[in-house]
């Protein structure tokens, strides 16, 4: 399970792994900080890029990345940035703030 935010809607999406949340969020925002990532504890991650971001007059093409820990005070925990979430588009049981709480509790029992 990767949790990812959207910074300018503060909208939380569950993805099943990785490779889906990869897929979702484009590079280049994910670059621009529009994508926060946490993985199944809630830990923070962040993208490292293997092939760069490219921008060019005539067009852009996102890059190649993989999560990674979070470097220390990347970001928040996962459990206190829920406080910033407005809209959750997910399934149950993460389809509220208080339902991703009590995975997150169960995930680190």
């Amino acid at each position: 399970m990767i949790f990812a935010v959207e910074t300018e809607e503060r909208t939380l999406i569950a993805f099943a792994g990785q490779a889906e949340a990869v897929a979702y969020c484009e590079g280049l925002d994910v670059e621009a900080a529009i994508w926060l990532f946490w993985s199944d504890s809630g830990e923070p991650l962040e993208a490292e890029f293997s092939v760069p971001n490219k921008r060019g007059v005539f067009g852009s093409r996102n890059g190649t990345y993989s999560l990674v820990p979070a470097s220390p005070n990347h970001h928040a925990h996962l459990s206190e940035a829920l406080d910033e979430v407005l809209t959750f588009e997910s399934a149950a049981p993460f389809d509220s703030a208080q339902g991703v709480r009590d995975y997150l509790e169960n995930a680190n029992a």
